[in-house]
């Protein structure tokens, strides 16, 4: 027995094309039923309505969407000009640091040639005051000798 023949016993033979045939129509007929209880012209209204609603709710959604992206754009203008104003002030105050640090470098440089000058003069002044008393020492001693020269031969 094959499996036609077994679908051949189910149904009788001279009800198998009125039963598929009867089976499509109350398909069609439970599919179509609902259209055939209302009139077709309010349903286009009803879905003309509806979806007119969906394209006012999508219409302000966008519109909303549009002026939260202008607002944030302006935000983003905003922001971006007062950091390059931040910008602008980070750098002159970075000049004038460098103005300060190159001014304060002259300072020193001139505190320590000052410094180095003193010394010097110091050395030589010290220098100077050891061969004033070598000078005074050597008269000294020579007046010295003269005195104990003339006393000796007197």
């Amino acid at each position: 027995m094959s499996m036609n023949d077994e679908n051949t016993e189910l149904i009788p033979e001279g009800e198998k094309p009125k039963n598929l045939v009867r089976s499509a129509k109350d398909f069609v007929s439970s599919v179509l039923s609902p259209l055939k209880s209302k009139d077709v012209g309010q349903m286009v209204e009803d879905f003309t309505a509806e979806l007119t609603l969906v394209a006012e709710g999508l219409s302000e959604d966008q519109e909303k969407l549009q002026q939260e992206n202008e607002r944030l754009a302006a935000q983003q203008t905003l922001l971006e000009s007062n950091l390059l104003d931040q910008l602008h002030n980070v750098r002159v105050s970075i000049e004038e640091a460098q103005k300060s640090i190159d001014d304060l470098s002259r300072r020193l440089e001139k505190a320590e040639k000052a410094v180095a000058e003193k010394k010097i003069k110091k050395v030589e002044g010290f220098t100077g005051l050891l061969r004033q008393a070598t000078w005074l020492a050597a008269v000294i001693i020579g007046g010295w000798i003269i005195v104990t020269v003339i006393n000796f031969f007197k």
